[in-house]
Parts: structure tokens; sequence; C-alpha cells
């Protein structure tokens, strides 16, 4: 029987999640495992049949009301920060208050901000937070902030939790409001949550969502549902503001803060949301319902007879058409609606007047970031698995719409997730069906993806773009698979590769396939963070010693053992001491682990690699991986402001430049004399290790992600 019969059969008849699950086991009992533990070739090859299958069952069996399923998670029980901006609502606060104090979900803090009340409401505020010290905080402005926004940020800049409600301090809320609200955010794609909301004012009801959103047909408002922000804005929100309040909404703490808000005095909140969704998904229930007071003598209610509403709706519209693949009937139907209200309310006279305000043929004619999706092929270690995850920070940061997709062909590594920030939407392939349904309903232009496997999955995908960034996993691959590999991706948009050496395996379909946009050449960056080197006493490290320090995947190929007799012989040669701090997991660390020399330091796996570097003198990479072609071993070495000593593969010695030492692998092995040599020159002399140590800053520039960004985002513009 052959291997695709066999596949086939495993295949047949389960469930999407059943498939991989089979996948796995029948790899697992029948496939021999190759090239450094880490991929199975012919995993990989069941895992591409699984995701064409999966695509094409997609396709047959697509929903048409294209909500997405939300996941469920057993104890999910995040932080929510809740932020009450303040500013003369003494009437209003002891309500307030009491409705968050009883809600039912009890895992929150409160952060009262006043914002230089003049009434009574500061004695009600302190009384709080007496009353609540254990989970509450008091911030008070001595002058007034200017603007509602300046309060929300600042609450998001002071919240610790996970979640953040802005509760409104006139607004007051259902007790059920989290715990229906909270648990949707276990899916990872979920960025918002809303529920109903009723309007009252002077004590009686005057208006409920199902009036408001009567004219939003596209959605069963009586019923809870969870929906991509791309069909959402498409199917409605493009068109007029669903989410009436933002009391009734809980979302993602987020780094960054939409300009846009600031100078809106009706639709800032509009473009808060539009910001925050980007890319993700939004939960909807009407089983909890948040109580929005209207006030007679609102500005809202101002601003509707002034121009700058219709000027503001059209900056809505402007931002809906940068940020999200909408129809032009989307923008037409936004123009219609606010004739009404023009000819209505504001008692407009002449449509060209209106047309001036809100000019769809500008709207229409501005320019529109694409949605990336950013494939990866699992939260596992390795340049290919977390720098794509890096790359999505930024992207996010610049207010891109990107999501990433985990295609889950190895296990979760919860150190790995959290690299990915909270704010860029994260779907699980195995949750959510085929990768097709996952590019339809999130309204993808581009995949972006980084591994052999993954490249062969997305290239099944029609009508989309596709890149992909070779971080040297074709080196690796035998013959048979990497021919499997280009055969399937002749149709690629854009390969990026981070070393000339990437470049020899595709040889053969470069002779086939020439195109002036197939090649471009990016470097890796990283993100910068803070540093807290690790105490070399907790090491059991003198404090006098050189240390060198390796981080990597604990593999005979990535040099482990050479690194620990080059530093016993340069010991015995005499001077001073050296130590050695081995970071990572694998079968190496298996082998050694109890059984090293006192220098010897075995970590493990560790999160927080630059701390242990920042410990250390130099970073070592002495590895002799095939595939090594632009380690970010050397970038976070740098970024902890430690010069590097490596073996000389890929790009390393372009990256080192003169903050470092690069020496040749000899044979393909690393020359352990040669490299103790090196390690005993720099431990005894203080010149020659700080003419490189002194460059380090200046050659860590280029590395930042920033820059990487502005090149892959101008990559992603010219093939769009």
């Amino acid at each position: 029987m052959s291997l695709k019969t066999k596949i086939y059969r495993a295949l047949t008849g389960s469930t999407v999640r059943g498939f991989v699950r089979r996948v796995d086991d029948f790899c697992a009992l029948n496939l021999p495992t190759v090239h450094d533990k880490i991929f199975l070739p012919a995993k990989a090859a069941a895992k591409a049949a699984l995701l064409k299958f999966s695509m094409t069952r997609a396709k047959k069996s697509a929903r048409a009301s294209s909500l997405w399923t939300v996941a469920a998670k057993e104890n999910f029980s995040p932080l929510v920060s809740v932020v009450v901006p303040n500013f003369n609502h003494a009437p209003f606060l002891r309500q307030r208050l009491e409705t968050i104090y009883n809600q039912t979900y009890k895992s929150f803090e409160v952060i009262l901000l006043d914002d230089a009340s003049t009434d009574s409401s500061l004695d009600i505020l302190r009384e709080c937070q007496r009353a609540h010290a254990d989970n509450t905080r008091l911030i008070c402005n001595e002058k007034n902030s200017g603007g509602v926004f300046n309060q929300w940020r600042r609450g998001i800049e002071e919240a610790t939790g996970d979640l953040i409600w802005l509760a409104e301090s006139d607004d007051f809320s259902a007790e059920n409001f989290l715990s229906e609200l909270v648990p949707a955010f276990a899916d990872d794609a979920v960025q918002l949550a809303f529920c109903r909301s009723d309007f009252v004012q002077d004590g009686q009801k005057i208006f409920t969502t199902e009036q408001y959103l009567a004219d939003v047909p596209a959605f069963d408002w009586t019923k809870p549902f969870a929906v991509t922000a791309a069909e959402f804005v498409a199917q409605g929100f493009g068109v007029k503001n669903i989410i009436p309040n933002v009391s009734g909404v809980v979302f993602r703490k987020r780094e960054t803060f939409p300009d846009a808000c600031f100078d809106m005095k009706l639709c800032g909140d509009w473009a808060f949301y539009l910001e925050v969704v980007k890319g993700g998904c939004i939960f909807y229930s009407p089983n909890a319902t948040n109580f929005y007071r209207v006030h007679k003598n609102s500005t809202s209610l101002a601003v509707q007879k002034e121009p700058r509403y219709f000027a503001e709706h059209e900056r809505i519209a402007g931002l809906v058409a940068e940020n999200y693949r909408v129809p032009a009937a989307v923008h037409e139907a936004h123009f219609q609606k606010l004739e009404e209200h023009f000819y209505g309310y504001y008692g407009g006279k002449d449509k060209r007047e209106l047309e001036k305000l809100f000019d769809v043929s500008k709207i229409l004619r501005g320019r529109r970031k694409p949605n990336v999706l950013m494939g990866v092929f699992a939260m596992s270690i390795g340049g290919g698995e977390t720098f794509p995850l890096i790359l999505a920070n930024e992207l996010n940061r610049r207010g891109y719409p990107v999501t990433v997709l985990d295609f889950q062909m190895a296990d979760e590594l919860p150190a790995v997730r959290r690299k990915l920030n909270a704010s860029v939407p994260l779907v699980r392939l195995n949750n959510t069906g085929g990768l097709a349904e996952v590019v339809e309903q999130f309204k993808i232009d581009l995949i972006h993806t980084h591994h052999g496997a993954v490249d062969v999955a997305a290239s099944f995908v029609e009508n989309v773009k596709h890149v992909v960034t070779l971080h040297g996993m074709y080196e690796a691959a035998d013959a048979a698979y990497l021919q499997t590999i280009l055969e399937r991706v002749k149709t690629v948009d854009a390969f990026v590769y981070i070393a000339d050496k990437n470049l020899t395996p595709l040889q053969p379909l470069l002779s086939l396939v020439p195109c002036s946009l197939f090649l471009r050449k990016i470097g890796n960056g990283l993100e910068r963070s803070p540093i807290n080197p690790v105490r070399r006493a907790d090491l059991n490290i003198p404090a006098d010693s050189f240390v060198a320090c390796v981080v990597s995947r604990a593999i005979v190929q990535k040099g482990w053992q050479a690194a620990i007799e080059a530093v016993e012989l340069a010991n015995a040669v005499g001077g001073r001491r050296i130590d050695l701090i081995l970071v990572g997991a694998g079968e190496v660390y298996d082998k050694l682990a109890g059984n090293v020399l006192e220098f010897v330091h075995l970590t493990g796996f560790r999160s927080n690699v630059r701390d242990y570097l920042a410990a250390a003198d130099v970073g070592l990479l002495p590895s002799e991986y095939a595939g090594e072609s632009f380690p970010l071993l050397i970038i976070d070495s740098f970024f902890a402001g430690r010069p590097v000593v490596s073996s000389n593969l890929g790009e390393v010695a372009a990256m080192v430049e003169d903050a470092g030492v690069v020496f040749d692998l000899v044979g393909g092995k690393v020359p352990v004399e040669r490299l103790a040599k090196i390690l005993r020159e720099l431990a005894d002399d203080s010149v020659a290790y700080e003419k490189i140590r002194s460059r380090v800053a200046v050659v860590a520039e280029k590395f930042s992600i920033e820059r990487v960004a502005e090149e892959y985002i101008a990559l992603y513009e010219k093939i769009i």
C-alpha cells in the first residue's frame, strides 16, 4: 500500500480535529524521524494532504452565515481592568459602582479616574476606594484632561488586566455583564465582545438595542454570535456604529491607542472599535444588558446639527476604506443613511452640500492596507516559528490588519505563544476549519508563510497573494521532500531569503519561473525589550568569571558538546576562569542533565534568553547546523549588549561584522582548539574584548524589527 493511500485511509471519515490526531498517530507509529527531530517530512506530507482535503471540504460546506465559532476553555478567568472615567457625574456614581462590584464574575480590578470634577464626585470615589482597597485604585487629575479619550487612554495604560471594560460613570449594567462576555475571549481571535444596550433617560427606558439595530438585518440580535471583523464591517458596521455605547463593551488590552479618536466629538468611539477589531473577531450577546444613559443636553445631540457630523462620518468611511475590504456599495449605503439625516434632523436643502461633506469618490480613491494572514508551523522553538510572531506584532502596531494562523504542526510552548501580543488575533487551524474558509471569512489578501509544510498548504488556496520567507528549512530537507515542496510552490508571488544560501534549493524552480517579484533579500529583526540580567550567583558562577552563553535547541548540530570541550580546554590552559551557560531543551540537554562539569550551567528552555545573555560576557553560537541562515541568537545577544563568537554559517559574518569573532568550520565540525583559543584570548585580554564589545550598539541597529517591517510592507504593497 502506498504512503498516499495510507494517509488517505487514515484521514477518511473524521472531523478536521480528528484528521490531525490521526495524522499525528499514524506518522508517530509508522514513519521514521529525520533531520534534527524537529520535522517529519512524511508527517508534513500528511499534513499537507490534510490541509488540501480540509480546504476542499470547507469549500463544499461553507456556511452562508459566516458566523465564527468561539472556542471554550475550562477555568478561563482572566483579570479584567474596569476603568471608570468620571467628570461631574456624582448623581450617577453610586449606581454605576454598585453594578461593577456586584458583578457575578469576580476576577477584576477597578481603576477610578476623576478628571478634576467640581461636584461631590471625589467624596464618593474616595469612599469607594476605601471600601474596596484590595482591588481598587483612584487616580485624580488636578487639571481636566480636555477630553474623554485622554481618560480612556490613561485607563488602558494603567490597567494590569488582560481585558478592559470602560465603564462610563453615568451608565450602569446587569450583574452578569462580565460573566456573559469574558468567556468569549477564550478564543484568541476575539478582540471585542459587546452586549445589548437599553437607552435610559430620567430613569425610564426610551430605546433598545433591538430598535436601534432594526435596520441592520444581517445578524440575529436575539441570539449570541461571533463573526469576523471583516464580515461585521461589510455587513453593517461600515455603515452604522452598531455598538451604541462603550460601557457595553469588553476588549483586549492594547499597546497603542487610535489617534483618530481624539479630535472627534461623535464618532470617536466608532473609530476606536474599528481599530481594535482589525484582523480578528467580534462576539455579541443579548443575554446581558448595558444601560446607556442619554442626557437631553448631550454634546452628541448638538453635534448632529453641525457640518462636522458629516465630516466625521467621512473620516470613518475613510478608515473603513483604508483597513477593510468592502465593496463600494458599503460607502454608498453610508451616504444614503446620512442623506436621511441631512434632509431631516440637520435641515439640509441642497444635496451638493452633503456631497462635499461626504465625498464617496474620494473615499473610494483611498489606498487600502492588505489583510495579512501570517501562517506559522507551530508555537514552538525556532527562528522560522518566532520571527513571524514578532513581525505580526510590528504590523499590528503599525495599524495593519494582520491575523496569525497557527497550523499546530508541533506541540505549543506557552513561552513562545506569549511572544505574540494579545492584540494580534490568533486562529488555530484545527479549531476553525479549512484554510480556504479562514481566508474567505477574514477576507485575506495575502498569506505569508515561513515553513515548507505551511508553504505547501497555502499554495492550494486560490485568488490570494502568497509570500514565503526562507529560514533555512529547504536546505535541511531531504531531496525527495524538497522536490515535493518545489512542485507546489511554483505559484508563490514572492520568496524572501534571509541568507544567500537559501537560494540554492530554489535553483530548479528559478530556472522555470522567472519573475521580477520572485526574490527579495530581507534580514530578520527582533523587538527590543527590558533586560533584567540573571544574577551569576543564582547560577553558581563566580562574579569574576568570563562567561559564554549558548541559546539554541539542544540538538547535536547546534554544537553544545563542542562548546563544553572548548571551554574545558581553555580552562586547562590556565588564566581567568571561563564558565558556560547552556540555554535550551532537547536531546543533548537530556543527555547532559546531572552530568556536567562545574563550569557548565544547564538552564533548560527559557523564554527570557536576553537576561541570560546579559549575565554573560559573550553570546556563543558553535553551530554545525546546515540550515543555519540568520541566527536570532546573534540579534538577541546584541540587544542584550553582548558581542558574539560564532561559527561561520549562513549570514553570520555579515551579521556580526566587527562586533564579535567568527570562525570557520573544519570538515563541517567546530574546531574545538580554535574556539578554545578565541575564548581564552577574550577572557584574558580586556583590550581585545572591549574592541568588539564597543561595536555592539552600532551593529545592533540594523536588526530593528521596525526597519525589517518597513521592507516587508513595501513588498506586500508592491505585489498586491
